[in-house]
């Protein structure tokens, strides 16, 4: 029985990076020169690095970029300078499939360029309450009355118990809320005012605190975990009630946002 010939394959790859050690090196060159299969493989591949290399080369003016890629995508041809020379496996059997191999890497990496990236909780809630101290966030209900906000979030598709408790034994006073929607589900977010008008945000939605980012502070009080974030100068605690999480921000010394934490948690707790 004739033993199979052996082929290299990933070895083909790493030769080409040169990432082989010399004796293995050497015994992918000797099979080279007499390996048809293998030899038009790994032309393939040299061609495809070289292609890429000419095609993708850094640049740092983005419209120089996108313009490439648009032309690319036109299939105008390159200018005579730039073009390669064809390995060997190139036919005109080959030429339709690899056209379109390339054209679709290059569709990907426009659309990349495009999609802005999706900002994620911390950075959202970072934001709102930067928007809401630069009046670029409006409540949709102003009031004092926490009974008649937690109307409004149960009107308005928030399908949880709120728990909007009167603060006031710790100097900070409701001013109103919005549904706010992250994620194509509704948070319920309310804001307190302290004595000296600093701002307060509390942020309530379904979901587990193990499904927060990495990099949290924790802290526990009587009981409960407390995950503590800073983000553009806005400290955010959270911590889990029943299904529920819930989130304290603001821009005030962070210890201080803690403690609003610890004695937010700590009010009678009701079914959620």
């Amino acid at each position: 029985m004739n033993t199979p010939p052996q082929h290299f394959k990933a070895e083909l790859q790493e030769l080409l990076d040169q990432r082989l050690a010399a004796p293995a090196r050497a015994e992918v060159e000797r099979h080279l020169e007499t390996c048809a299969e293998c030899r038009r493989e790994f032309e393939a591949l040299r061609w495809t690095k070289q292609f890429a290399a000419g095609q993708f080369a850094a640049s740092a003016d983005t419209s120089a970029l996108r313009e490439s890629i648009q032309r690319a995508l036109r299939a105008e041809p390159p200018p005579a300078a730039a073009q390669i020379v064809r390995p060997s496996f190139w036919t005109p059997k080959w030429k339709p499939a690899l056209a379109c191999a390339a054209a679709l890497a290059l569709v990907a990496i426009f659309a990349f360029m495009l999609i802005p990236r999706r900002p994620g909780l911390l950075e959202v809630i970072a934001r709102d309450f930067c928007s809401y101290q630069n009046q670029k966030l409006a409540m949709e209900l102003n009031t004092t009355d926490v009974k008649e906000m937690e109307s409004f979030f149960t009107a308005h598709g928030v399908a949880f118990n709120t728990r909007v408790f009167d603060l006031g034994m710790m100097n900070y006073q409701l001013a109103g809320g919005r549904v706010q929607p992250f994620e194509q589900q509704p948070t319920a977010l309310f804001v307190y005012r302290g004595p000296a008008n600093q701002v307060l945000h509390c942020r309530m939605y379904v979901g587990t605190t193990a499904q927060l980012p990495s990099g949290a502070v924790e802290r526990e009080n009587n009981g409960i975990k407390f995950h503590i974030y800073e983000s553009d100068r806005v400290t955010m605690v959270f911590w889990q009630e029943g299904t529920v999480v819930c989130a304290l921000s603001s821009d005030i010394p962070s210890e201080q946002v803690v403690q609003l934490a610890f004695a937010k948690a700590m009010l009678p707790a009701q079914a959620l």
